[in-house]
């Protein structure tokens, strides 16, 4: 097996997580690349040391519990802190593991501690790349994804699937009268309320502007499709309260089914798009499936 002619040693020299591998009463026999850059100092300092000198706090009855849990044979995980060169604190998770020879006895403790800034700051990136920072909600990144998993999805099951696209009415007359922040606080409610009139296992996302998608998990029916199209305008068209004044707004929606209207991701957005479109040549407040053919209408009261 090719992963077998790897050293293990110089995969942990390469992990971007702080490795340490220690002697029962704490001794530093080991330590990797990241463990120094996490702790600011170089490998003289470390080897030989105790690993709780780097440490910025510690607990003596602690530090017995989990040794002792150790010793017994058992693993242990928690957050700690360990203090910089420089003198910065430093949340970190760590995992230790008890290691022993072929005879049973305990040899060596080993610590794996991952800094917790960095992982706050990639869980951060993440939630950049994926999610509307104004609502929240699954930005076209995502949306992309999982619209490419439903299609694999229901090709496997032989099924299928809709997908409406939603549409602020004159949403610009928004913005240009009540100000940019008022067109902001609608989005965030109209988020909101596509929210709450969805099924938990349906995706809404917001692809830019006023422009919103919904992928109706293994909804195939023209007429189910149809239903949750009338009770979205229901429940997301009417009055909003925006800068202390109220706005009725109104929505536009387009409907395209998969495999019926299309089989790609961007046709099957694009055939939702231009029948919202329609909708709102018709004057707004309705929803119109990809096929002019089917005249399928709601107006809200």
């Amino acid at each position: 097996m090719t992963w077998r002619k790897h050293d293990l040693s110089e995969v942990i020299e390469q992990v971007p997580i702080g490795v340490a591998v220690t002697l029962p009463l704490g001794t530093v026999e080991y330590a990797n690349p990241r463990l120094l850059e996490l702790l600011q100092v170089d490998a003289g300092r470390v080897l030989g040391a105790l690993l709780r000198d780097f440490r910025a706090s510690a607990s003596a009855s602690r530090d017995h519990a989990i040794r002792r849990r150790l010793c017994a044979g058992a693993s242990w995980q928690g957050e700690t802190q360990v203090r910089t060169a420089g003198g910065e604190v430093r949340h970190v998770l760590e995992s230790v593991f008890p290691l022993r020879d072929r005879s049973g006895r305990l040899t060596h403790f080993i610590h794996f501690l991952q800094d917790m800034g960095a992982l706050e700051a990639a869980e951060t990136l993440s939630s950049l790349a994926y999610y509307d920072s104004l609502t929240g909600l699954p930005n076209r990144n995502l949306f992309n994804d999982r619209l490419s998993r439903a299609i694999a999805a229901a090709r496997r099951r032989h099924g299928g699937f809709s997908l409406l696209y939603v549409d602020v009415d004159r949403f610009k007359e928004v913005n240009d009268t009540r100000g940019h922040d008022a067109g902001d606080e609608l989005l965030r409610q109209v988020a909101l309320r596509l929210q709450k009139s969805l099924r938990k296992i349906d995706t809404v996302a917001r692809l830019g502007g006023d422009e919103f998608v919904v992928i109706l998990d293994q909804v195939s029916d023209e007429a189910q499709a149809a239903k949750i199209a009338a009770k979205i305008l229901a429940s997301c068209s009417g009055q909003y309260a925006l800068e202390g004044a109220t706005c009725n707004v109104t929505l536009s929606l387009g409907i395209s089914r998969y495999p019926r209207d299309a089989v790609e991701v961007e046709s099957l957005v694009k055939c939702a798009d231009k029948a919202m479109y329609r909708a709102k040549a018709s004057g707004g407040n309705d929803f119109r499936l990809r096929d002019p053919v089917h005249r399928h209408r709601y107006r809200a009261a």
